[in-house]
């Protein structure tokens, strides 16, 4: 006898989650860093600080004082190491893409698209829903993330707010973000995607 079919993936909450992002145009946010790394017995915790504005402008802090900085423009990205004076800037990846940015513990989400413009780039594997709480696993289907065994995203289906999304690689190894503080369209200056590398050593890798 045949199997019965898996059920299919109830794809609603993805698709609120996904209208209310239309509507998000800059985000503020701390969050606490946790990487479980199988080379350490313990996971390591680090608090950090996000900003982002649409459609491709953020900064990511780790660390008080920041230890990394990441600054994400529409030309690239520009990973800041200010206690070693050192930068490297990376050319834009495609939206869904990982980069490799799993390293970093982040990744740039195709935010403010279509829920078809979502499914193109994204695999969905699992969506659980409580309350207005959603757990969405996925993988990018971009060639970069064959590391990787998923991506979790928690988020609350009536805000749009992020609760907090965690990379997972095919070794074992996971890197999840908690956000707290979460402010949705703050006014940003210009200033805050800017740093002054004056005096670093820089590896660009864009042109």
């Amino acid at each position: 006898m045949a199997a019965p079919p898996d059920k299919p993936i109830d794809l609603a909450p993805l698709k609120i989650w996904i209208a209310a992002q239309k509507d998000v145009h800059s985000l503020s946010a701390d969050f606490t860093q946790t990487r479980s790394l199988r080379t350490l017995r313990s996971p390591l915790k680090s608090q950090g600080r996000l900003w982002f504005k649409a459609p491709d402008w953020f900064r990511w802090e780790l660390g008080d004082p920041p230890k990394t900085i990441i600054l994400g423009t529409p030309g690239g990205v520009t990973i800041i190491q200010p206690d070693k004076r050192r930068a490297e800037r990376k050319p834009a990846a495609a939206p869904g893409s990982t980069g490799g940015a799993e390293a970093l513990g982040m990744i740039r989400f195709p935010g403010g698209g279509s829920f078809e413009e979502f499914q193109r780039l994204v695999q969905v594997l699992a969506i659980t829903a409580t309350g207005s709480t959603c757990h969405l696993e996925m993988l990018p289907r971009d060639a970069s993330a064959r590391r990787l065994s998923a991506i979790k995203l928690d988020f609350d289906t009536h805000t749009g707010h992020w609760i907090s999304f965690e990379i997972v690689t095919r070794e074992g190894s996971s890197i999840l973000n908690e956000f707290s503080n979460v402010e949705i369209n703050p006014k940003i200056g210009k200033g805050i995607f800017e740093f002054d590398l004056a005096g670093y050593k820089i590896n660009d890798e864009q042109n």
